[in-house]
């Protein structure tokens, strides 16, 4: 750790949280204040853990995002999200979408994805690791999923095909009772898979897409 990151996170922090003041962190935390302005100054060498944890506890985050051990990526408090009229998605694994719930897990370890406007709360974005879909979606763009939203033909969705059982990202045709996504093949041409919904899922449609450069 160093205390000069410890202490431009805690600066950080301390914004993110409607620039609180280092009294109300002293009284919150019951850290002395004088001791948090050594902190964020670089002036107390080595914190004591009692206090690192204590911070780290406020903020919801670990000691070792709160050092720099590694990457901060703090959770953006509600009532700033309420005050700024925004929501933000988690930027998650591909591999955790098929089961995603919010509830369920540490949202501090997730870098987060700021929208303008009112979304479920178990909406979700990935990051596109292929250029399989260009130039509809370029390769790294940010996709963002509600899986809240009522599903229509033609929609861009994210499902999962138990057959092969992975996960799919692509336009769906609706057909009476059939549902079917399209699928590119290497060779360039597409085809429709056929979706067993007994055994597939329809796990969330895109509703946002945006290119990361």
């Amino acid at each position: 750790m160093t205390e000069q990151t410890i202490g431009s996170n805690l600066q950080r922090l301390l914004k993110l949280h409607g620039d609180l003041s280092l009294s109300d962190l002293a009284r919150e935390t019951q850290i002395p204040q004088p001791t948090l302005h050594h902190i964020i100054d670089g002036k107390t060498k080595k914190p004591r853990r009692q206090a690192l944890q204590a911070l780290a506890n406020f903020f919801s985050i670990s000691i070792p995002q709160l050092t720099g051990a590694i990457p901060l990526t703090p959770t953006i408090p509600d009532a700033i999200k309420d005050s700024l009229k925004i929501s933000t998605v988690p930027l998650i694994d591909w591999n955790l979408a098929k089961d995603w719930q919010r509830d369920n897990q540490d949202l501090s370890t997730f870098a987060e994805i700021i929208l303008e406007k009112k979304i479920n709360k178990n909406a979700f974005a990935l990051q596109l690791n292929h250029s399989d879909m260009e130039p509809l979606f370029q390769e790294n763009s940010i996709l963002i999923f509600d899986p809240a939203k009522t599903v229509k033909e033609r929609d861009f969705v994210l499902v999962y095909l138990s057959k092969s059982a992975s996960i799919a990202f692509n336009r769906l045709f609706i057909d009476g009772k059939n549902f079917y996504i399209k699928q590119e093949k290497k060779n360039g041409d597409a085809e429709l898979i056929k979706l067993n919904l007994s055994n597939d899922k329809i796990i969330a449609t895109l509703i946002e897409a945006r290119l990361q450069f």
